[in-house]
Parts: structure tokens; C-alpha cells; sequence
């Protein structure tokens, strides 16, 4: 699996931006459950061969996470370590739990986007927040919480219906850079927004490639009836 040494990508990055600069059309193929291009949730949009999914991306005040696993025991989980913790979002926040799935079904070792404000693969993941008529300004935000330019990562392993997903992040590799062919990857991410957000002002975005066009996916977080 190729990887990259983290200071010299950031080195050859340069004065790249971390933040994808959003367009106003998405260059992504999906299922669209609405009969149109759009994807949302349960939608899998293919960029440059690989595959992203979108399984789940949930509003909610609060998050259970347990310990990742660590080697030793059956589990991983070292003895005496709490099984569980719960992350309450900040008054006047709430949370967005993203879950995704990536998947390469090519010959060919493909580039992933990556949660986070520091640039250290082919591209990223963030969260679109729209503006309204009361808070005007469109807004992008990376993992969280976070303050300033240093994120406080909430680690740990996510359960959702039954199903336990480390954090994308460690899914892939905190410097993985490559997808190998026939391998996938799900994992979980965190966003923090205000509580007034709804979900149809919310979308998500996989950037493979900041400087390129069409190499964005982008699914809606309300449901097409919304």
C-alpha cells in the first residue's frame, strides 16, 4: 500500500488551500433516490473509479463511542477501559455523524479524500452549511470539534444499527494516500453545527481533487421528500 510522509506532502502542497472552494454544480454520478442526479443518503457516487457511499449522516446533541481497538483480547479493548463514553455536543450545537464507505473495484490503486483541515491525500471530505435570510453565509466545516486551527478529534468507534465503525481517519490510514484495487474502507466522522442547522440546509462533499473539476461527489442530508 503506497503512503506518503506527511511533511513532505505538506511540503509540496504548499500554500494549497485545506478548504475545497464549493461550485455550484456537483461533476458526481449516483443512484439519486429522488430520480434526479442528486444523492442522498444510501446514494454511491463514482469519482474517477472510486466508489463513495454515504450510509448515514445524522443530527444529534450527543455521541457513544468506544475505545478503538488496540491488540490484546478479543476485542482489542484493553481490560478495565469503559466500553463506552458519550460526547455531548456544545450548548447551542449539535452534532452531524457521518458514516462512509469507500470502495475501489478497479485494477488500478485509487486517490481518497480524507476529514480534516490539513491536505495530506488526494483530496478531503467536509460539510457544506447554507446560509439563510437570518444567517447569511455559506460555511464549510472540517472534523470537529474543533478550535481554531487545531481539531479536537472525538476518537473512538461509532455503533449505528448494529453496525461499529472506527473513525475514517484510522479506516484508511491516518496517511494513507491510496486505495488499493478490490479493497474498501468505512469509517465515521464527526461535525459540530448550530442548532438551528436542518438538514436541508446540509450537504456533504467528497473533493478528490481541490484544483481539478469534476472530481467532487456531493450528497443532500434531507431526505428527497424534504
Amino acid at each position: 500500500m503506497a503512503t506518503f510522509d506527511r511533511r513532505s506532502v505538506l511540503a509540496a502542497l504548499g500554500g494549497v488551500a485545506a478548504t475545497a472552494v464549493l461550485s455550484g454544480c456537483s461533476d458526481s454520478s449516483g443512484n439519486g433516490t429522488d430520480g434526479s442526479d442528486t444523492n442522498h443518503v444510501g446514494d454511491t457516487a463514482t469519482v474517477d473509479g472510486l466508489d463513495v457511499t454515504l450510509l448515514a449522516g445524522d443530527l444529534t446533541e450527543r455521541v457513544a463511542v468506544s475505545p478503538r481497538q488496540t491488540g490484546g483480547g478479543s476485542d482489542g479493548t484493553p481490560a478495565g477501559t469503559p466500553e463506552t463514553r458519550t460526547v455531548e455536543s456544545d450548548d447551542g450545537r449539535q452534532f452531524v455523524a457521518v458514516v462512509l464507505r469507500l470502495s475501489n473495484d478497479t485494477d488500478e490503486p485509487l486517490g481518497v479524500p480524507m476529514p480534516g483541515g490539513t491536505v495530506i491525500s488526494e483530496g478531503e471530505i467536509y460539510l457544506h452549511v447554507r446560509g439563510t435570510e437570518s444567517d447569511v453565509g455559506d460555511e464549510n466545516r472540517t472534523q470537529v470539534p474543533a478550535e481554531g486551527d487545531a481539531p479536537l478529534v472525538v476518537g473512538g468507534r461509532y455503533t449505528r444499527d448494529g453496525t461499529t465503525y472506527d473513525r475514517l481517519t484510522f479506516a484508511l490510514g491516518e496517511y494513507q494516500a491510496e486505495l488499493p484495487p478490490g479493497e474498501s474502507a468505512a469509517g465515521w466522522t464527526l461535525y459540530e453545527v448550530g442548532d438551528e442547522v436542518t438538514p436541508d440546509r446540509l450537504k456533504l462533499v467528497a473533493d478528490l481533487d481541490p484544483r481539478a473539476v469534476g472530481k467532487r461527489a456531493e450528497w443532500e442530508l434531507a431526505s428527497p421528500s424534504e
